[in-house]
């Protein structure tokens, strides 16, 4: 089994992210094969990445002021990083030669860059199983369906993909209904749960007694991959400045390695100067770290709401709604199940975001995993390992010789 999972990550680490815990399961499920992930993520370096996997690095992307992709680092137009991606995801395909593909989130890749490899697979080694892995909400219904007009997404779906793992619950978000699927591709379409945490590092206690020595209780500021986290981490310092000379709570913000060096820095020199407070640019225990806070304070990315829900954290959400509102549909959808609550306002009020910290860590917890179903990682490495299995064992000898 050669399994090649596509990452696009013009922005935060959560398609990165995603693809190492999948190739980590079923390369451990099937420890014979090999694992090659293509990725655009910024610091894919700084990211730890399982036995019998290595990964290709593209050119990065980033959207500007106005939602446009542009070329995050090189002086190249959109289009023609783009086509430099397109090509570079071909090549390592036709070399790598997969017997499994799993595209991250976007049918046809950032700017259509997927598209050429999915048609090489589909001419010239049709026994490759093509899967897309699609995280539970993607945005407002009426817009996503407007897109997947405008882009043939559909379509696509229907001719490139053998198998659509939706990483979520039906009961919770419903794509098929929302997102108005023809039954040809919802028969495609498997719900496997959520995908927990990797493993752990460090024991939570060890963590809380580091960061909350000064007053046993401790806040965790989570900013996800960090590009636009810092009006999050700003209200949040403004707040705790308010609290007065001894804050009574400690607390630990995790920029993210994609927030700006210089507004990095800025934070940090606050906090050499702010008693409780300490700020990381990025931590393997971040798991971990979440599940040794009192309280969490965070933006409503997958993976972010994934980890708060296996620790049964007492959260705060301050979700993204630019340029897509995925981040407040999920949050409201798990605050109607009690679970967490979450602010409509992505700037909060300082003294008002302190009020409800204050609150919130005399709160009840709630279970662990939010009565959410976290076996999607066992569920979809099933779904990779066994069908990979059949089909190999269908494919004649001289086709998988000539791979």
């Amino acid at each position: 089994m050669r399994i090649m999972l596509y990452s696009p990550d013009s922005y935060g680490l959560g398609h990165i992210r995603r693809s190492i815990s999948i190739a980590n399961t079923v390369l451990k499920r099937a420890p014979q094969a090999s694992g090659l992930i293509v990725t655009g993520a910024p610091r894919a370096h700084m990211l730890n990445y399982p036995e019998s996997c290595d990964y290709v690095k593209l050119p990065s992307m980033t959207k500007d002021g106005e939602g446009q992709y542009i070329s995050r680092e090189l002086q190249m137009s959109a289009e023609t990083t783009v086509n430099f991606r397109a090509g570079m995801i071909r090549l390592s395909a036709a070399n790598f030669k997969p017997t499994v593909l799993v595209v991250d989130h976007s049918p046809l890749g950032l700017g259509g860059e997927i598209v050429p490899t999915l048609q090489h697979l589909e001419s010239r080694h049709p026994e490759t199983l093509r899967v897309l892995g699609l995280r539970d909400v993607i945005d407002e219904p009426r817009r996503v369906r407007a897109k997947w007009r405008r882009d043939g997404v559909i379509e696509a779906l229907d001719r490139y993909y053998d198998l659509i793992l939706v990483y979520g619950q039906r009961d919770l978000f419903d794509p098929i209904e929302a997102y108005q699927i023809p039954d040809n591709v919802a028969r495609k379409m498997v719900f496997v749960g959520y995908l927990p945490r990797n493993g752990q590092h460090t024991d939570p206690r060890q963590l809380h007694t580091r960061y909350a020595s000064r007053t046993g209780s401790l806040v965790v500021v989570a900013l996800g991959g960090g590009g636009d986290g810092d009006v999050l981490l700003r209200a949040f310092v403004r707040g705790y400045k308010q609290l007065g000379p001894e804050p009574p709570f400690d607390a630990v913000a995790v920029t993210g390695p994609l927030m700006s060096p210089r507004k990095r820095a800025a934070f940090r020199s606050t906090a050499q100067h702010q008693l409780g407070l300490t700020v990381l640019e990025h931590t393997p225990d971040m798991p971990d770290l979440i599940e040794a806070a009192d309280f969490t304070v965070s933006m409503g990315g997958y993976n972010t709401i994934c980890e708060l829900a296996c620790a049964g954290a007492r959260s705060l959400i301050v979700p993204r709604s630019k340029p897509r509102r995925e981040q407040l549909l999920r949050a409201r959808l798990l605050a109607q199940r009690g679970v967490l609550d979450y602010f409509d306002d992505s700037t909060p009020e300082p003294s008002r975001l302190m009020r409800h910290i204050s609150e919130g860590l005399l709160a009840a917890r709630p279970t662990v995993g939010w009565g959410l179903d976290f076996d999607g990682l066992q569920r979809v490495a099933d779904q990779l390992v066994d069908r990979d299995r059949t089909i190999r064992r269908r494919v004649p000898a001289r086709v998988a010789a000539g791979r």
